[in-house]
């Protein structure tokens, strides 16, 4: 895919190196003299030195064949701007942004933008996961959580059945980490010590997922 990054920050650097390790072509777009000149010395993309919320420098990172956008810059109303010209302007398949402002999410959905990411709330709920026992909670669609935990030995689950397993109304374990490979669970597969479980739920459930998983 074709895809053109806005920010060359911590995010956006860690963004580039991993599709640029998938293969996928890359064009960044970052204002600062630093920040664009140490991505160029060290990644194979095209580095545009400018400012990703101006149609010119979009233009110039190749945004009319652009598959997806991302903006991930630290400030909001160049990334709101960037997804409106790419989403209304140069109608990009699929647009991505960063809001350091979870109140902000609303007016980039009313947009059309694809993926809306909170940087603050994605950190406060890796908090609220580690203070409830979770590994991670994340919320897809308002009302979809993905909740990542790993099983104890003191785990009111370990080694049952997952057809004995009656999970909470609205949840469902999606797969199992098991020793570095992925379980796609069926009923007679057995919950063992050191699981790391992904559990779909409805938002909410989570603190009955967490009763039934960690006691």
């Amino acid at each position: 895919m074709y895809i053109i990054v806005i920010g060359g920050g911590r995010i956006g650097e860690y963004l580039v190196s991993m599709l640029v390790e998938e293969g996928h072509n890359i064009a960044l777009i970052e204002k600062d003299d630093e920040k664009a000149r140490h991505m160029a010395e060290n990644y194979d993309i095209l580095v545009i030195k400018g400012d990703g919320s101006e149609a010119a420098y979009l233009e110039d990172a190749g945004i009319t064949k652009a598959d997806v956008l991302v903006a991930c810059t630290g400030n909001d109303q160049v990334n709101f701007v960037a997804c409106q010209l790419a989403k209304n302007t140069y109608n990009v398949a699929k647009v991505i942004a960063r809001t350091t402002n979870p109140s902000n999410k609303v007016l980039y959905e009313s947009l059309g933008v694809d993926v809306v990411i909170s940087t603050t709330e994605v950190a406060a709920k890796a908090m609220y996961a580690g203070i409830k026992g979770f590994t991670s909670v994340l919320t897809f669609s308002g009302d979809v959580e993905l909740i990542h935990v790993r099983v104890e030995k003191n785990s009111p689950i370990l080694n049952r059945k997952l057809s004995e397993i009656h999970m909470p109304w609205g949840s469902i374990i999606a797969t199992i980490l098991r020793n570095g490979q992925i379980i796609v669970p069926r009923g007679d597969e057995v919950i063992m010590e050191g699981d790391e479980l992904a559990i779909v739920s409805k938002k909410g459930v989570e603190k009955k997922v967490r009763e039934l998983v960690l006691g």
